[in-house]
């Protein structure tokens, strides 16, 4: 099913065109950088490397052309949420198993990933886009592994009110209440000396969510790590919005 939500009020003035130009060409260039460096040494060296270290520069390269794939839906979601004209492919998904295939995939590229994945026996299945929520929950996890503690990342589920929620918990340093006021704004970046990304990814993240009737919401304390939770309705399409 491809239908249109509704447009994401952020309650911002646009994202200029230049502003997301500059950064996210910024972003590409590292990726491609080492893309075209691998390659090049596998194309002219091939005979004379060993089997290990082609298959840690394919491995590579595979990890870099998936950074830019997401850097590229970035500026495509981007767009759809600024003129309201996101799809969603809702089909009844299993958020437990969905949250597990996203641990699986994070650990491929960050080893020290340790993270559990803990839903209630009753938590049912959610009509939403699949592709999307694997977006939001991507972006939490790899968050927690780059800015907190990846060996205390835990993934929960919960029941309350029509509603379903999904948390990603770290045990990593905690957000300042001075930034944590800012993390859904559009570029924001917290400490310098942190990692760097295009500071986007919490607010596209907030709007695929809020595209599905759900909220995206932080909490923090300095020293005890952080937690962002979505909610998302139950129920299919139809019965959500009192359609016959």
């Amino acid at each position: 099913m491809n239908r249109p939500d509704g447009p994401h009020d952020t309650g911002e003035e646009p994202v200029s065109a230049m502003d997301i130009v500059a950064t996210v060409s910024h972003e590409l260039r590292s990726p491609l950088t080492s893309i075209k460096g691998y390659t090049a040494l596998l194309l002219n060296r091939w005979d004379v490397l060993d089997d290990d270290r082609k298959q840690f520069m394919l491995a590579q390269v595979a990890q870099d052309a998936d950074r830019v794939t997401r850097l590229l839906n970035e500026l495509l979601d981007i767009s759809r949420l600024e003129t309201g004209r996101l799809s969603l492919r809702r089909a009844m998904v299993d958020l437990q198993a969905l949250a597990a295939d996203v641990v699986a995939k994070v650990g491929l590229a960050a080893p020290e990933l340790e993270a559990t994945v803990t839903f209630p026996a009753d938590f049912p299945e959610v009509y939403v886009d699949g592709d999307k929520l694997t977006q939001v929950l991507t972006n939490l996890v790899e968050n927690a592994v780059k800015y907190a503690d990846p060996t205390g990342v835990r993934i929960s589920g919960e029941l309350a009110d029509g509603e379903v929620a999904v948390a990603v918990s770290d045990r990593g340093e905690g957000i300042a209440a001075e930034d944590l006021a800012h993390v859904f704004d559009r570029f924001f970046h917290a400490d310098e000396g942190r990692p760097s990304g295009t500071g986007l990814g919490l607010w596209i993240s907030r709007g695929l969510v809020e595209a599905h009737g759900g909220q995206l919401t932080a909490e923090s304390q300095p020293g005890r790590g952080s937690t962002f939770r979505f909610t998302l309705p139950t129920g299919e399409f139809e019965r959500i919005h009192g359609e016959g």
